[in-house]
């Protein structure tokens, strides 16, 4: 073979290898996202809330409503590709309670608790736009724990606070509301909550009959109206609208 002919045998032979070298063109990003979005199982993010809460029952005079506020995390889990249907669960940090009509000038004006709550549901898309922004019904059940509670003994500027009030810390609820995409990742969530056990018990009578001397804060006998006795019942109830981001 003449020496001009082999080497471009040779520089042909190393082209076609080079070509059968080079890996497979990548998809472009957008496709990319696309199909890592349509393959997701699961959704997790942040959670704000605001809230109006009150006591339902009778062991408090004239309750009304609160204003309180909290904050989690939540996670959405797909149970079919389409992603109509989901279990959707959450950690929130919540603070509830209610506020009462002012009797006279010593007489208490709002109780305050905060709650540590697990609410888990199964939602169901019963509705979407054409910018793919569903909306979704949300029935399950909430866990909440008491970990903090007060009273403000006083109308007015300078008010006293009793903290540490005997409430039963278990509170478990109903849950009922709708989660709406608005885009960007971002969904509002408006949800109902009714609790089933009664938070209210003796031991604040207890406090009013035999107040521990040395703790103000266990004292009651200056509160008013006067605490009633076990046999009175409370329950939570109220309604929150959260941003889901």
């Amino acid at each position: 073979m003449p020496f001009k002919l082999k080497h471009i045998v040779i520089i042909c032979l190393l082209t076609i290898t080079g070509l059968q070298a080079q890996p497979e063109v990548e998809a472009p990003l957008q496709q990319q996202n696309v199909d890592t979005e349509e393959k997701t199982k699961t959704k997790i993010g942040v959670k704000f809330t605001m809230g109006l809460s009150t006591f339902r029952g009778d062991a408090f005079d004239q309750p009304k409503l609160k204003y309180g506020f909290g904050a989690g995390i939540y996670n959405i889990v797909h149970l079919n590709p389409q992603k109509t249907m989901n279990l959707h669960w959450e950690i929130d940090f919540t603070f509830k309670g209610s506020k009462f009509s002012k009797l006279n000038d010593t007489s208490f004006s709002k109780i305050s608790l905060s709650y540590m709550e697990l609410p888990v549901y199964f939602s169901i898309q019963i509705a979407n736009t054409p910018k793919n922004q569903p909306l979704h019904l949300l029935m399950g059940a909430q866990f909440g724990y008491l970990f903090r509670s007060s009273l403000n003994k006083a109308f007015g500027k300078y008010s006293a606070v009793k903290t540490d009030l005997p409430f039963n810390r278990i509170d478990l609820s109903p849950a009922l509301g709708v989660r709406k995409d608005i885009g960007s990742g971002i969904s509002m969530q408006l949800c109902f909550k009714l609790g089933l056990l009664n938070i209210y018990n003796g031991r604040f009578k207890e406090r009013v009959d035999n107040p521990d001397l040395n703790n103000q804060n266990y004292d009651y006998r200056d509160i008013t109206p006067a605490l009633k006795d076990g046999t009175h019942k409370a329950w939570n109830m109220g309604a929150e609208f959260s941003l889901l981001f």
